[in-house]
């Protein structure tokens, strides 16, 4: 609101109590209604026998998700998902993101409510490792490790088809994804781009995990794995390196460094692409991005947003000739840097 607007009492409140109805939702994961109403749809009745709840509350609870649009209720007191739920919020879906969304609902939203210790302390707040080296203390848990890497993938399939389309992999021959996890970012490429030689550089805990997973996607041999830390050993050449959803996760002495130690690994006339929720003023993803910056603060070590303006200068610090950027949707910039 502009300071001419008058401010209304509700709207105040509306955005302060945003997490009521953002509980709604991430409950209703957490129970497993979206599921359990994807295999048969029921009434009010049907669902608590079902998912074992309690009269007092279920059917307001069920009534406001139908509000929201998360649920349908038919004329004989049937509910069922809606076209939302039905694509994002069922396993098996291509547009699955209740993986992402049930960890934040189980790590996330509790950080969120010591965010007030973490803007007087600069330290995190996620309960799920307790030491500096955030990524091996998670995967040395099963459970832990699933749930990061199911929150990576939600996170970046939505954005493989802009990715297809938005750089000229024609182009090149080769490509190296610094921490791709298992693969799916580069299997998407690969499937559109069969030319390309494509290789996920992540930590050796992942190996098993990458190798299981090319496998159940009929892309075993298609996508290699070459275990490291970016860190600290030196990176396979290729064509194009790139990195997503990553850059984000570590402070800004750390990343200069990251990008200068990728300037090397490509190849002459090659490139670097970034891809993350990268902070773009006057861009329609800015709060958006501000926020989710704060989201790093509090569940990472050293993660904090960065700025277009900041990535460009990293990258030409290290080498770089020519540096653009152009969004990819759902508030994720591309930035790539040139080659000579």
């Amino acid at each position: 609101m502009t300071q001419d607007e008058s401010v209304h009492p509700g709207a105040v409140l509306a955005q302060a109590m945003a997490f009521q109805p953002a509980r709604l939702v991430l409950t209703g994961i957490e129970i497993g209604l979206f599921t359990s109403l994807a295999e048969q749809p029921a009434t009010e009745e049907g669902i608590r026998k079902r998912l074992g709840l309690h009269p007092r509350g279920t059917d307001h609870f069920l009534a406001a998700l139908v509000e929201l649009g998360f649920l349908e209720r038919s004329p004989e007191g049937e509910f069922r998902n809606s076209r939302a739920a039905r694509q994002f919020l069922v396993p098996g879906d291509e547009g699955y993101l209740g993986g992402f969304l049930r960890i934040a609902g189980q790590v996330m939203y509790p950080a969120w409510d010591r965010l007030g210790e973490a803007l007087r302390t600069g330290a995190p707040q996620a309960s799920t490792y307790t030491g500096e080296d955030m990524f091996g203390e998670l995967y040395e848990s099963d459970e832990k490790k699933d749930g990061l890497v199911g929150m990576a993938e939600d996170a970046s399939r939505p954005l493989i088809p802009a990715l297809v389309e938005s750089f000229e992999w024609e182009k090149h021959s080769s490509v190296l994804e610094l921490g791709g996890c298992r693969g799916n970012v580069l299997a998407g490429l690969a499937k559109a781009h069969p030319h390309l030689d494509a290789c996920v550089f992540d930590l050796p805990q992942l190996e098993g995990d990458f190798t299981t997973h090319m496998a159940d996607i009929g892309m075993a041999g298609r996508v290699r794995y070459h275990g490291g830390d970016f860190f600290a050993d030196a990176l396979p050449q290729a064509d194009v390196l790139m990195i997503g959803h990553a850059l984000v996760d570590w402070n800004d002495e750390q990343r200069r460094q990251l990008v200068k130690n990728t300037f090397a690994a490509v190849r002459p006339g090659g490139a670097f692409l970034v891809w993350d929720p990268v902070i773009v003023d006057d861009d329609e993803s800015y709060l958006r991005n501000l926020i989710r910056s704060l989201n790093l603060q509090l569940m990472t070590p050293h993660g904090k947003g960065y700025r277009v303006e900041q990535c460009a200068e990293w990258m030409r610090e290290a080498g770089y000739a020519e540096v653009d950027h152009t969004s990819l949707g759902h508030d994720v910039t591309l930035v790539v840097a040139r080659k000579d």
